[in-house]
């Protein structure tokens, strides 16, 4: 093998894929409803090629795989971030301030009383609040203290990448069993799904669990006019009537006399029509449609036009603000709903959820009805695969010029560093993004890339160079790190919990998503759905996920200058 061993210290890009090859096999490992994700499987897999071959990796490389990585942490978060600052989100974000806030103080504490310089605080940071952008942040920070060398900042930095990594490892398994199974109990909540799916009910979001891959939420039909109850009637009088009882159905086409003719609003039906029938599955069976209208019938023709379904990102200002079910009865009255995207999640929804600028809502209807909405709705989010990279490197060339100055505190420069300028300028291209989707285009597969394969690539370089100090800094700080790990992990949120619930009054379902949110661990958020058997603590998970992502990263430059 010392011919492996030599062709990685020569080529030391194969160092790296290797790193990046095992992490996400390694990643991918489960236990139960645990993993150690890619990033962590990269930076321990990297910590072993590093030990074994000692392999040495340009500082420029990491740079850019980092700075990539925070523009497009920002930019997936920016919309989120911003409507958070307003409106019903208010108290979320306070909340996850709060827990940001004290997070970074029972770090500086613990880090005075255990001895820990920068390096194993910002570990300690990275790790116990699960956030992995602090090692970049703070790499980069350690790496401007007033006279560091190289020799020095590699060391520190070890001692960040082995903090991270013994602190992250129990911290993750910590929370999401923390949150999903004590902290219900902790909050007077006995059975965790029940209240969950309460509060489906009260959001009109319950869904067919037992039957889920085979249900249809919006259903198309056909009947024929046997029953007297329409004969004689306008289209747009039975839609509005149905409407008045809480039941939307869209009547769309007739047979009669053997053709085909569209409806319209003034179409009189007359006894043994043949109509087409839109409408939610629900709505149908409180109708009684059967009974009332007459027989369903088996009329392909009569069902073959063009339904178009089409995620549109909302840009109408006189959106904002109203609700799903308002919005809809005004601007596209004939289209339906099916999901709602919001921060790159997917929430739970119903016709009483607040709309937020940048939510995409995926409609469906006639086509030339959703063609319609891309007027009144906003940006129709068509499947492409190209990149708008003119906006994404002039919005990291822009943050990083903002990040380079520096202030000089108490004899140490700090600033934003060009990464955390990154970041900032991600924030703000996202918002802007949102505010018209017409330019900016990040699709999913180039984000993911840039997000969590240059965090990946970060962390497996940082692994690379840690390798050789790695076995002897967990002998040196290993069962400090752990009780000093799972206290940051815990305590912040604690303290979050009985705010949440006693101060902003948040139902358990939803707390959970803030505390989960504000901690950026995505692991607990998975945990706690599962737990609920359903989606509705995602509702709070979003707007702290952002808060949490952009404080928590900002942090790493705050503990190095707390503790250098």
């Amino acid at each position: 093998m010392g011919w492996l061993k030599d062709t990685l210290v020569q080529h030391a890009e194969l160092a790296i894929f290797l790193a990046l090859a095992m992490g996400f096999f390694v990643g991918k490992l489960k236990y139960k409803t645990l993993t150690l994700g890619a990033v962590t499987g990269t930076l321990l897999s990297g910590v072993l090629i590093g030990a074994l071959t000692h392999a040495q990796v340009p500082d420029l490389v990491k740079t850019v795989a980092f700075i990539a990585f925070l523009f497009a942490l920002g930019y997936n978060v920016g919309p989120q971030f911003f409507a958070g600052l307003r409106g019903d989100g208010i108290k979320q974000v306070i909340l996850a301030v709060i827990n940001c806030v004290f997070g970074l103080a029972v770090v500086y504490v613990l880090a005075k009383l255990l001895g820990y310089g920068p390096g194993w605080g910002a570990g300690l940071l990275a790790g116990g609040l699960t956030q992995s952008s602090v090692i970049g942040v703070a790499g980069q920070a350690i790496e401007a203290l007033p006279g560091m060398t190289s020799e020095q900042a590699q060391v520190l930095e070890g001692q960040i990448a082995v903090g991270y990594s013994v602190c992250y490892l129990f911290g993750t398994a910590a929370a999401a069993y923390f949150l999903s199974s004590i902290a219900p109990r902790m909050m007077g909540t006995k059975d965790l799904a029940a209240d969950a799916h309460a509060m489906e009910r009260e959001l009109g979001t319950a869904t067919e669990r037992d039957s889920a891959p085979a249900y249809y939420s919006v259903v198309r039909r056909t009947y024929k006019l046997t029953r007297p109850t329409l004969v004689g009637r306008r289209v747009g009088d039975v839609e509005a009537e149905a409407l008045a009882w809480g039941n939307r159905v869209i009547l769309h086409k007739l047979r009669r006399d053997g053709g085909i003719h569209a409806l319209d609003a003034d179409t009189v039906l007359r006894a043994d029509d043949v109509v087409t029938v839109t409408a939610r599955r629900h709505d149908l069976v409180a109708l009684d449609v059967d009974d009332k209208w007459g027989d369903e019938v088996d009329d392909q023709e009569l069902l073959d036009y063009e339904v178009e379904k089409l995620p549109l990102v909302v840009t109408n200002k006189e959106l904002v603000g109203s609700t799903i079910g308002d919005a809809f009865a005004a601007h596209a009255p004939r289209l339906f709903v099916n999901n709602l995207v919001r921060g790159g999640i997917t929430v739970p929804w119903s016709d009483s959820t607040v709309i937020h600028r940048g939510d995409e809502l995926t409609v469906q209807g006639g086509k030339e009805f959703v063609e319609a909405a891309t007027r009144t709705i906003g940006y129709p989010n068509r499947g492409s695969d190209e990149t708008d990279f003119s906006y994404i490197g002039l919005g990291i060339v822009v943050g990083g010029l903002i990040g380079v100055p520096t202030l000089a505190i108490a004899g140490a420069e700090i600033g934003l560093t060009t990464s955390g300028g990154a970041l900032i300028m991600g924030l703000v291209f996202g918002w802007l993004r949102s505010k018209s989707p017409t330019f900016g285009r990040f699709p999913p597969a180039a984000n993911w890339l840039m997000s969590q394969g240059g965090l990946c690539l970060f962390v497996g370089i940082v692994g690379i160079t840690a390798g050789p100090q790695f076995i002897s800094g967990v002998k040196q700080e290993g069962l400090g790190l752990i009780g000093a790990g799972l206290i940051v992990t815990l305590l912040p949120m604690i303290l979050c919990l009985y705010l949440g619930k006693y101060w902003f009054k948040f139902r358990t379902p939803i707390l959970l998503g803030v505390v989960a949110g504000a901690n950026t661990t995505t692991a607990s958020i998975g945990a706690i759905t599962d737990q609920a058997k359903s989606q509705v603590p995602v509702i709070g998970y979003t707007v702290p996920y952002a808060i949490g992502n952009t404080l928590l990263t900002i942090w790493g430059t705050i503990i190095v200058a707390l503790l250098a």
